[in-house]
């Protein structure tokens, strides 16, 4: 299963959410900025990873300079910028800015903020890739606990935790464990997005899977899901 990240535009609307609390600068550079996280976003999506690369350091030089380094307004380019290198599989430079976006969100918005549990995610994301799941799962449980408590417990981003959740179980052969994640995923992505969206056609297979798993051991492996990293 291939662990999916943050949304990049959910990072970018947060940018507007923290301007609109008061806490974005009104330096105007703050403008240009935005312009080039939305472009490093489609240049992520059409797979010009070089050039979003690019775009998200230029912003976060043009959001240091306007913010200050200790700024939550930083998160939204932090955060894309890991993206990219996870998508890469360079996680060690994904790492230490996953890291400071989640301690960023947490100094400036809270321990119980939602972007604070997308840094856990993430994080939690990074070593599940590399098969680190004792570190893996705490992360994941605490980005669970507070996305069910700030967003509510049948918000899709609870679903995305879940799913990565179920996925590690699986990876550790706790398949009773999985079928019962990802069957609590399906019902909250089936509610959020309809039965024909692909998350949700995906959540089945994998689901599907892992019953199996618990009837007869010896069924071959089912193609891997992908991890979300949200």
């Amino acid at each position: 299963m291939r662990t999916r990240w943050l949304i990049p535009h959910i990072a970018y609307i947060a940018l507007y959410t923290l301007a609109a609390t008061g806490q974005a600068p009104p330096d105007p550079r703050a403008d240009a900025a935005l312009a080039l996280i939305q472009a490093a976003i489609q240049s992520r999506a059409a797979g010009f990873y070089p050039r979003a690369e690019a775009q998200y350091r230029q912003s976060l030089v043009i959001l240091d300079e306007a913010s200050g380094p200790r700024s939550s307004d930083l998160i939204p380019a932090l955060n894309g910028l890991a993206e990219v290198y996870f998508a890469e599989q360079r996680y060690s430079d994904a790492e230490p800015l996953t890291l400071r976006s989640a301690a960023l969100a947490e100094a400036t918005l809270g321990p119980d903020h939602p972007l604070v549990a997308t840094g856990l995610h993430n994080l939690a994301a990074i070593y599940h890739a590399q098969g680190q799941y004792a570190k893996a799962g705490p992360l994941y449980l605490r980005a669970l606990e507070i996305r069910e408590k700030s967003l509510g417990p049948r918000h899709p981003f609870v679903a995305a935790t879940l799913v990565n959740l179920a996925e590690l179980a699986r990876a550790q052969g706790d398949y009773n464990q999985a079928a019962a994640r990802y069957a609590r995923a399906l019902a909250i992505r089936e509610e959020a997005f309809g039965i024909q969206d692909p998350r949700v056609t995906e959540t089945q297979a994998n689901y599907a899977a892992v019953l199996r798993k618990t009837r007869r051991k010896c069924v071959s492996s089912p193609i891997p899901a992908a991890l979300t990293i949200r």
